[in-house]
């Protein structure tokens, strides 16, 4: 009976080293990959959301689709192209936008291997039930990329640091952030993209 309980605790102590070889293997082999961007590289990605709240009676639902596509023109500078298409339900009053945009990236620092830091800007529009006029918009941005893997991407982006906004015969211009949230396009946003 000594003799079978050792005989497995050796096959588990074995079981354990060998697990743990490829484990540090695969680590390994992940610190050898290639974070970063190469002219020609795409990136896909976006983002869902879906909401509901009910307050004082008043039902509001939300939803969201907002696909991504950027392109690599070099390992600095990108081109982004997005669509949104958004739905709220107000009590069964329902309205619809959609929002088109392209912009402008350019990774300048690395924090880390794994971090990229970019500055970007852009043009907007905006029309749907929520805008007699069509929105139009120009601005500035700055975010950060997280590799999660060398395909994998985190995407932090602080949108709006400097914004123009035309509507109809009214315009505005924006500079800095407040700390506040005046309106969706303004709120910082955290999206996955994928490498491709």
């Amino acid at each position: 009976i000594i003799l079978t309980k050792n005989w497995f605790k050796m096959k588990k102590l074995l079981l354990f080293i060998t697990v743990l070889f490829f484990g540090i293997s695969t680590i390994n082999a992940q610190d050898d990959a290639s974070y970063g961007y190469e002219a020609g590289d795409w990136v896909l990605g976006g983002g869902v959301t879906f909401g509901s709240m009910d307050m004082g009676g008043v039902e509001t639902k939300m939803n969201t689709i907002a696909p991504q596509v950027g392109y690599f023109l070099n390992e600095n500078s990108a081109l982004g192209l997005n669509l949104g298409l958004a739905s709220t339900d107000v009590d069964g009053t329902k309205v619809s936008n959609t929002t088109f945009g392209l912009a402008y990236y350019n990774y300048f620092m690395d924090l880390g291997e794994k971090t990229k830091v970019w500055w970007a800007v852009g043009f907007g529009t905006t029309s749907g039930d929520s805008f007699p006029d069509a929105q139009t918009r120009l601005g500035s941005g700055i975010g950060m990329n997280y590799f999660m893997s060398e395909n994998i991407i985190i995407n932090f982006q602080l949108a709006n640091i400097l914004q123009y906004v035309k509507q109809g015969d009214n315009s505005s211009m924006m500079f800095g952030w407040e700390g506040t949230i005046n309106n969706m396009s303004a709120t910082p946003t955290l999206s996955v993209f994928f490498k491709l």
